[in-house]
């Protein structure tokens, strides 16, 4: 089972024994037996892997199939035994490849850097040995981001893409990235009632980060930070690497059609990080199981096989062109000193003023003025004349969509989280009069001032505009 579904539990049990092999295959493999695999129906062979210069262990089930799919699991202990309940299905029609990665599972255990990149290429070594033609892909949490990687740099090698759960992908100061509190690892939040702790994001998160000129890279690239800080625990050195994951140029790269598979209550990598990845992939569908959570494949098994079976049967169906039906016209809009309220159609303007939980969905506003509030916006447009957004003392994630204006967004002394948005100013996209911070995830930004997909943090002041 995936450690992200479980609570903290001492580092030492993510160790597994050492594991002993009867035989040895033609090419040099070692096989196991079945009783100690953990995984029924699969041979498992233990094979030199050249990225770390250790073994690791990789099971076959289905041999023979001429479809063909490689399963590549999450962080924690069991590895590839979490696809144990798929593999007996996927075995009648598909020759089965899964991996326990360097680090996990009965793979040998280093201080080495786990990174998605490096992940890559070991499965790369793995489907010159295993496979023969392009193959399905799929990806559970860490694996996912994985697959994503291996995607963007062999897309010939990728038929179908499957991601489940990624962690990460988000910038790692965004507000909903829970992955790596999860692990001790105090670069985000822990997870909590965002109406207690957004308030007070930028003491709590954004500011000592921009202050410690905090850089998880650096602790990575080195083995005695890696030991020093991280104990040359795999477990923490893969979090780290994954949760830092910059994938902004590589996203467009990946040309399979890709199945976005998320639990709707996975906290530890949130659903507004599959929404992201929707709209990002050039050929995407998200498919959103409820009452699941981030362990999907093993909470929900049924429904999951559901999902996933017609996707490899027959790829996405085909693209409809759909006509938005016309939003409502609201006029003027306003709320004061209220909670969770809802905001949907078409705004001249919408002022929020000392409003908790406000929620702004499938919009459209001229002008939007947000003071002492908190925030979130899904798929809305902002498109202002002079200003289109207004920020006083208020947090605001926004995820999809589009700002724009001659001066995009204004703010002052607010926190703002902005994923897959596009910020256009024919002046400026951000000015602070007061200082503010913000957060881009895969957001594009252009303005006289700055131009580009961004994928980072900024401190923004009246001498320091966007």
């Amino acid at each position: 089972m995936d450690v992200l579904g479980q609570r903290r539990k001492p580092w030492c049990c993510c160790l597994v024994a050492a594991f002993f092999f009867s035989a040895a295959d033609a090419t040099g493999a070692a096989e196991v037996g079945a009783q100690e695999t953990g995984v029924p129906g699969t041979e498992a062979r233990r094979i030199d892997e050249p990225v770390f210069g250790g073994q690791m262990v990789v099971y076959e089930a289905g041999r023979g199939n001429a479809r063909e799919i490689m399963l590549v699991h999450g962080i924690g202990p069991e590895a590839a035994r979490d696809f144990r309940d798929h593999i007996a299905w996927l075995k009648r029609s598909f020759h089965v490849v899964a991996v326990d990665l360097p680090g996990f599972g009965q793979s040998d255990k280093a201080n080495v850097l786990y990174s998605p990149a490096n992940y890559a290429r070991v499965l790369k070594h793995v489907a010159g040995r295993f496979l023969h033609g392009p193959f399905v892909l799929l990806g559970h949490s860490m694996g996912a981001v994985v697959c994503l990687r291996y995607a963007a740099t062999y897309p010939d090698d990728v038929l179908k893409l499957v991601v489940v759960d990624a962690p990460g992908v988000l910038h790692s100061s965004s507000t909903t990235n829970q992955f790596l509190a999860h692990f001790g690892m105090e670069f985000v939040p822990p997870a909590a009632d965002p109406a207690e702790w957004l308030i007070s994001l930028a003491r709590k998160l954004l500011a000592p980060l921009q202050q410690l000129h905090l850089d998880p890279q650096i602790i990575l690239s080195s083995a005695q930070l890696r030991q020093r800080l991280l104990g040359g625990d795999p477990t923490k050195i893969a979090g780290l690497a994954v949760a830092s994951e910059d994938l902004r140029r590589d996203l467009p790269k990946i040309r399979a059609e890709t199945l976005i598979v998320w639990g709707a209550q996975d906290t530890l990598a949130p659903l507004r990080t599959g929404k992201v990845l929707a709209l990002k992939l050039p050929r995407a569908r998200l498919a959103v199981i409820e009452r699941a959570g981030h362990e999907l494949m093993l909470e929900a098994p049924e429904r999951f096989r559901a999902v996933l079976e017609p996707f490899l049967e027959r790829g996405l169906p085909p693209a409809q062109a759909v006509v938005a039906a016309p939003l409502t016209k609201r006029g003027e809009g306003t709320c004061r000193n209220e909670r969770n309220r809802v905001f949907e159609g078409e705004y001249d303007r919408l002022i929020l003023d000392g409003c908790r939980n406000a929620q702004i969905r499938n919009a459209r506003v001229r002008e939007l003025h947000i003071l002492d509030s908190t925030v979130t916006l899904d798929d809305s447009d902002i498109v202002g004349d002079e200003t289109g957004l207004s920020a006083y003392d208020s947090t605001i994630v926004m995820t999809g969509g589009r700002i724009q204006g001659k001066v995009a967004i204004a703010a002052s002394a607010s926190r703002l989280d902005l994923a897959a948005v596009e910020v256009v100013g024919r002046e400026a996209a951000v000015t602070a009069s007061e200082k503010s911070y913000v957060v881009f995830s895969l957001s594009r930004v252009r303005s006289p001032i700055t131009q580009g997909e961004l994928h980072d943090f900024y401190t923004v002041t009246e001498k320091n505009p966007m």
